[in-house]
């Protein structure tokens, strides 16, 4: 059997990129209308913002964290699309202006991918309870099935033919 390794949910970090959400949706705003940037890293931008907004989505809202986690996950690879596009000085300027910096972009996936390994390992490991938990259920009934068959032959061939 596989052990996965326990580990905490990444509070802190998951903590620090809610908090800087608000510049996230400066900065998506800033490129969206930048004219440096090409339609198509532009559009990206917006079709992001769209996803965000909107209540279809691959993974509904309304599940906590996870929820939200494929918005995030959007937004940021649309921005880090965009900000691609730009010559390094430009792309320091905008994040500057928004109050962010290349180490937050940075940190922030990987606080994304940390959130997504611990509820995969979460998800396995609530999985095998409850996998666990029928096994032994079905084991009980099981048991009792072939006691009661046994029970009822036993007693069938007990019974005196008339």
């Amino acid at each position: 059997m596989t052990h996965f390794v326990e580990t905490p949910f990444p509070r802190e970090e998951f903590g620090a990129l809610v908090r800087r959400l608000p510049a996230y949706g400066r900065l998506a705003w800033a490129l969206a209308r930048d004219p440096r940037l090409s339609k198509v890293r532009r559009a990206a931008v917006l079709a992001a913002a769209a996803y965000v907004v909107s209540p279809i989505d691959a993974i509904p809202g309304i599940i906590p964290v996870v929820g939200q986690l494929d918005d995030l996950a959007i937004a940021l690879a649309a921005i880090r699309l965009a900000l691609d596009g730009l010559r390094p000085d430009v792309r320091a300027e905008r994040l500057a202006a928004a109050g962010l910096s290349q180490a937050d972009l940075s940190a922030d996936a990987r606080t994304l991918g940390a959130i997504s390994g611990w509820m995969v390992r979460s998800g396995l490991r609530v999985g095998r309870q409850v996998a666990g938990g029928a096994l032994e259920a079905g084991t009980s009934v099981g048991r009792r099935a072939i006691s009661a068959m046994r029970q009822l032959r036993s007693n069938t061939r007990a019974a005196p033919k008339g």
